[in-house]
């Protein structure tokens, strides 16, 4: 029911595709495909601290440990057992000394910072074999700390693995402090910018295909309306303003289109919107109870919705065109949120049992897994673009923050504090 951003991070996404530069050594030999079963966290990694006397290579370390142990995969070793003196470099240093911690990766970062800017290094190894596996120098502007530690986060993992990551990317949601508006933040919690600042109740944020706009629906003239807002000039305009709810906009695969919720006359129904000019294009319910949450499949054929129609509220899916829908939820009477995979194959979404937890429906085989239990309530899921990872407010430590869960739910870890955080929706592939 959500997705969203701001024209002052469209940097940040500018710096991190300029950020890379040639391999400081030759080219790497090729990634060990380590196979880790999703938040095993049983692969152990060194990751001693960063070379370098600058406060920045201090920041920069702790963004690549904290986005690493935000996957799940690995048994960080504690930097403060390192007996190791030497380099980065090969042959700089004893891989005894990292045998004898048991590490089975190794990860070496250094960081100089003068006054062109910052140039960080981080050299990748197989502890068991003695083997390089890459090797890459990464230039920065000051205040591009960040943006250098998400980068060489990826090629860690990308050098160990195989995959790239979510690191970079960035979570859209609402933020509660008296009104409600919408914020942008790094996937680690970090760098949180404003998207809206108008003082009124703004709700459900939509990233567009690309990332370059956002809609979301704000009480600010009196009425809940749909904005969009260009990303790289900042102008907003109305997409819906129709009499009653305009809310729930989810972008179309191709970006043409979107779909939402309107209760121009009586229940919600879901329309389908031209994304440029708001003209209705087509009106895809009709009576029957409430029809909110529209989804789009990846393919855009389809659009999974939540509907009050077979008596409280389910998760339904059907042709984006119009035409029969299929339930797809079965067990308890409220499941609502619905939300695709990016492979189609699955849908998430929140159910009351009895307290509202995220679950997930395999829709080969028609089973239904539960994400989370017994730990507050839990909604608003949103796929990572890899599908590997969710993101979802829960209230489990006492206050709404956002959490990051592995996709079968062995792995969850708090991203934000503060409390207030809700509708989080993770930003498209860049």
């Amino acid at each position: 029911m959500h997705r969203a951003f701001f024209a002052a991070l469209l940097a940040v996404f500018a710096a991190m595709t300029l950020l890379s530069t040639p391999a400081v050594a030759e080219e790497p030999s090729g990634p060990i495909l380590v196979t880790i079963g999703a938040g095993d966290k049983s692969w152990p990694l060194g990751l001693p601290y960063a070379q370098g006397n600058s406060s920045k290579a201090r920041e920069i370390w702790a963004v690549v440990e904290r986005d690493l142990e935000l996957t799940g995969n690995f048994k960080i070793i504690d930097p403060a057992a390192t007996i190791d003196s030497g380099g980065v470099a090969e042959g700089t240093f004893d891989f005894q000394d990292w045998r004898t911690l048991r590490a089975s990766g190794l990860a070496k970062i250094a960081v100089n910072d003068g006054p062109s800017g910052m140039a960080a290094e981080v050299w990748i190894y197989d502890v068991n074999s003695g083997n390089k596996l890459a090797a890459r120098r990464f230039n920065g502007r000051p205040g591009q700390e960040r943006a250098l530690g998400h980068a060489i986060a990826r090629e860690i993992l990308l050098a160990l693995t195989g995959d790239a990551g979510f690191f970079g990317s960035k979570i859209a949601a609402v933020r509660h402090r008296g009104n409600k508006e919408i914020v942008v933040f790094d996937i680690d919690g970090q760098g949180l910018v404003h998207v809206t600042r108008n003082g009124s109740i703004n709700l459900s944020p939509s990233w567009s295909p690309t990332g370059g706009q956002i809609a979301w629906t704000s009480y600010k003239r009196d009425n809940p309306d749909v904005y969009v807002k260009e990303l790289a000039t900042g102008r907003t305009r109305v997409l819906s303003a129709s009499p009653g709810i305009n809310i729930g906009a989810a972008w179309s695969p191709d970006g043409n289109k979107v779909a939402l919720s309107r209760s121009k006359n009586g229940d919600a129904d879901i329309y389908v919107l031209d994304a440029r000019t708001g003209k209705v294009l087509n009106r895809l319910t009709t009576g029957g109870g409430i029809d909110v949450g529209p989804a789009w499949s990846p393919d855009g054929s389809r659009i999974a919705f939540s509907s009050e129609r077979s008596g409280g509220s389910q998760i339904f899916v059907m042709p984006a065109t119009g035409g029969a829908a299929q339930r797809i939820s079965r067990q308890g009477t409220f499941n609502t949120d619905p939300v695709w995979s990016p492979d189609g194959r699955h849908i998430a979404f929140v159910g009351r049992d009895p307290r509202f937890d995220v679950f997930v429906a395999n829709l080969d085989t028609g089973r239904t897994a539960r994400i989370t239990q017994n730990m507050g309530d839990n909604e608003d899921p949103s796929w990572s673009p890899d599908g590997r990872y969710l993101v979802f407010s829960s209230t489990r430590s006492g206050t709404s923050e956002i959490w990051l869960a592995t996709s079968n739910g062995r792995h969850q870890v708090q991203l934000t504090n503060g409390g207030g955080y809700t509708q989080p929706v993770w930003s498209p592939r860049r």
